[in-house]
């Protein structure tokens, strides 16, 4: 460094093998770096923010702050439980509705099922359906059932374990 030429945050020219830069030589590392800095922290936003919008297929139930006990609950219900055959290797969910059995696994009892729904809640007060399932029941059983309830126009489903 020269005697005259003093480190400085000012806008100052200064040209160095005829190339004019800003500033003295502290000023110009924090602008090098600046583009890097900025990388970082738009990376860090990006983890973030992708972390929040994550999209997971299923649906999201609202789960009540009480515990259901008998009488509290208004509207359809329908009972659901896994039943195993000797002459089958996995169980089988079956759904009972207005006194009637309905497998899961067969499309068709299905659609007579959804029918039957429809039926009942043209004349029903309330669009709640109760859906007392057992802890055996897959999960996929159960959601294949709400997904059918959600077709005929039910408008909230509480899926409760049902008591022993």
């Amino acid at each position: 460094m020269k005697k005259n030429e003093s480190i400085s945050w000012l806008p100052s020219i200064r040209q160095k093998r005829g190339v004019y830069r800003f500033g003295g030589p502290w000023a110009q590392a924090v602008i090098y770096s600046v583009p890097w800095i900025n990388t970082l922290i738009l990376m860090v936003l990006l983890f973030l923010y992708h972390q929040r919008i994550a999209i997971s297929p299923g649906i999201v139930f609202d789960l009540p702050s009480a515990p259901l006990r008998e009488g509290s609950h208004t509207g359809l219900t329908a009972l659901m439980f896994a039943v195993t055959h000797e002459s089958m290797a996995r169980e089988e969910a079956l759904v009972f509705f207005d006194d009637a059995r309905y497998m899961v696994q067969d499309d068709e009892q299905m659609s007579n099922l959804a029918e039957q729904i429809r039926l009942r809640m043209k004349n029903a007060d309330s669009k709640d359906f109760l859906l007392l399932a057992d802890k055996r029941v897959s999960h996929g059983d159960i959601m294949r059932f709400v997904t059918i309830l959600r077709n005929t126009g039910v408008s909230k489903v509480n899926v409760a374990q049902r008591p022993d």
